[in-house]
């Protein structure tokens, strides 16, 4: 009995042996089977995000991106993998944000139209200023009486510039690379008028002064 029972001991330890081994086979081909299929899944939505990108640069009429090569992989599947993940995820956040600045101005796209359209008024209008006290102190000093018709036409021409300088400004660099053309932008011209016609004050307070 005791040769029997040491043959079955051997017995019970093979099965055990061939038991663990392809319980480590499995492990094995289940651990590379998820890697190939986040390998098959992260490949998708890269080729799904440069899809869009490119898609993107055709609507915005610019060049797409170029691609860039691969790095080199650190010989690990699975921190590979991680590090490509993230890459995709920092791309897909990219890609949102370059659809949000394409359908904005191309100056100042975070800033409100109201306050875009306020600083090239503005910035129009500070040029109708120095304009205006320097032709007005010229025809103060002179003088003479066709001083009186170039005063005329430096207080009303320079506002009406400066506005229509404002206005043609505002439809190049408020117009978006994508959105719909037939859509007004906003110009805000009760504001350039207010802005620029503002000058003519100004003007005359620094003519008086």
């Amino acid at each position: 009995m005791s040769a029997f029972d040491d043959y079955l001991a051997q017995l019970r330890r093979l099965d055990e042996a061939r038991r663990t081994a392809d319980e480590s086979a499995a492990r094995t081909a289940t651990a590379a089977e998820s890697l190939g299929q986040r390998t098959s899944r992260l490949a998708e939505q890269a080729a799904a995000q440069r899809a869009a990108v490119d898609e993107l640069a055709r609507a915005a009429r610019v060049a797409p991106p170029q691609r860039v090569p691969a790095p080199p992989l650190s010989g690990d599947p699975a921190a590979d993998l991680d590090t490509a993940e993230a890459d995709l995820r920092v791309a897909a956040t990219e890609l949102e944000e370059a659809r949000y600045l394409a359908h904005r101005a191309p100056l100042l796209p975070r800033w409100r139209a109201d306050e875009r359209n306020g600083l090239i008024y503005g910035l129009f209008a500070l040029v109708c200023v120095v304009v205006q006290l320097f032709v007005l102190r010229e025809v103060r000093a002179e003088g003479g009486p066709l001083n009186v018709a170039l005063l005329a036409a430096v207080l009303i021409a320079c506002p009406l510039a400066a506005f229509l300088l404002g206005w043609a400004t505002i439809g190049v660099a408020a117009r978006p690379k994508i959105g719909d053309e037939e859509k007004r932008l906003e110009r805000n011209y009760r504001l350039g008028l207010l802005i620029c016609g503002s000058t003519l004050i100004v003007a005359c307070l620094g003519f008086f002064s």
